[in-house]
């Protein structure tokens, strides 16, 4: 019989490559864990909402307002580092890495937790977000903590492991191993050193792996089954003005995102920053009203979906509607992404052009549009390309949203809006800005990145 302090031993034998090794796997199960149990939990929000409004249709005029106070409240007390979307706090932490200082206001245990919260809170309530982006932090925040572990601690090994967990924590959201991938090395850190990528690959396949276990191989989008792209008049026409258009309204939102103070009137700043309850319950109104006209509520996975599957456009007014919703929860600073809402207004802009082609080719139109309108939100084009093609199982149609995804990308750099990477930048600014010094309470109490 093995006893405990031979069991001991042995584990003190292991050599440290292999400790470290192993930490990443325990890491990466954690986050794909995490990143399911989040799914489900948003799954039953969002339902919980639809099932409220389907009851009582006045119901979200209160439900909204009231939400968005009760989740900012929750912020400001206990949640700071946890607002905004998520992927912008995991990118300027990866920047940050050398800074132990910075990067714990913007990955903690507290802010996942308080992540998490904000993205139920935030879905029952009906606000227009996603759950994709802030699984990224989340991800981030779970493996960052799992230095403690580690005998050494160095900047190097900090942003492996952020790094790590962030495209773990995609690849598990979507169930999408192969994107979580490219997303780290597209988005989060544009290179990634030799010693991170055999980490990275066996980190994020044992997160899909985990996701895969638990949920099995579920289609997020639905399935899209079209056929291959033709290089034809009939083909290439759609798929380029469906790719401009939504790298016009992409790199547009980004646009509206980031220079919120060169067109939101002043005095509205003025009574955002005196009353920031009443602004965002007025937001929350506002939100609400949109969702008596056209169903913006949530991610809008769930009526793409349905979309998808029965063959049938969205209607012409759901984009609009939906932009403007999406573009008021960001305008609230509560914790939500942006990935899912911009593939659903991709899916109106594709339903645009449905009336003007065959009926056949509807479903196609919607998924070129999805994968465009990511690529110009994110500017990350080969990612949303990716993205599309796992969750949808749409590999027949690769040429074309490869095609949309550039096109799309390239339209929206004209518009000077990297909104990732600018919102990554001024939650460093913010945090360098004489806050290191400072207490901690006072310095996560004035942290606030849209």
């Amino acid at each position: 019989m093995i006893r405990l302090h031979e069991i001991s031993a042995k584990l003190l034998d292991i050599p440290q490559k292999t400790k470290t090794t192993l930490l990443f796997w325990l890491g990466a199960a954690l986050v794909g864990i995490a990143a399911v149990t989040l799914a489900a939990a948003a799954d039953w929000a969002a339902n919980g909402f639809h099932w409220i409004q389907r009851r009582w249709w006045w119901a979200p005029l209160l439900l909204v307002p009231a939400g968005g106070v009760l989740i900012t409240w929750i912020m400001h007390r206990c949640g700071p580092g946890a607002n905004g979307s998520g992927i912008p706090q995991a990118k300027a932490a990866l920047q940050a890495s050398n800074h132990p200082l910075v990067t714990r206001h913007l990955l903690s245990l507290r802010i996942a937790a308080m992540k998490a919260l904000g993205i139920i809170l935030g879905l029952f309530s009906g606000f227009v977000l996603g759950r994709e982006g802030p699984t990224v932090q989340i991800g981030a925040s779970i493996m960052y903590s799992l230095r403690q572990l580690l005998p050494h601690d160095s900047a190097e090994m900090r942003r492996q492991l952020i790094l790590v967990g962030g495209a773990a924590g995609i690849a598990a959201a979507f169930n999408t191993p192969l994107a979580g991938i490219v997303f780290a090395f597209e988005e989060m850190a544009r290179s990634v050193e030799e010693k991170t990528s055999g980490k990275l690959l066996g980190a994020v396949i044992l997160a899909g792996l985990v996701s895969l276990a638990i949920e099995g191989d579920y289609i997020y989008f639905g399935r899209i089954h079209a056929p291959a792209f033709v290089f034809a008049s009939s083909e290439l026409i759609p798929v380029v003005l469906i790719s401009v258009l939504c790298g016009l309204m992409g790199g547009a939102f980004a646009w509206l995102c980031l220079n919120i103070k060169v067109w939101l009137p002043i005095p509205v700043q003025i009574w955002q920053k005196k009353r920031p309850y009443a602004f965002v319950a007025a937001c929350g109104f506002f939100i609400a009203v949109l969702g008596m006209i056209a169903p913006i509520h949530g991610s809008g996975a769930e009526v793409t979906r349905a979309a998808i599957e029965n063959h049938q456009s969205l209607p012409w007014y759901f984009l609009p509607l939906k932009l403007l919703g999406l573009l008021a929860t960001f305008l609230t600073g509560l914790p939500g992404g942006i990935f899912a809402p911009s593939l659903a207004m991709g899916a109106g802009v594709g339903s645009w052009f449905a009336p003007f082609f065959a009926a056949n080719v509807t479903v196609k139109l919607m998924a070129i549009g999805m994968a465009a309108m990511l690529a110009a939100v994110t500017r990350a084009p080969i990612t949303a390309a990716i993205i599309l093609m796992e969750m949808t199982d749409g590999h027949s149609m690769v040429i074309s949203i490869m095609v949309a995804t550039m096109i799309a990308s390239t339209v929206a750099r004209r518009f000077n809006a990297n909104l990732y990477h600018e919102l990554a930048e001024r939650a460093l600014a913010q945090l360098k800005l004489g806050e290191v010094d400072d207490a901690p309470a006072k310095r996560a109490k004035d942290h606030d990145v849209a």
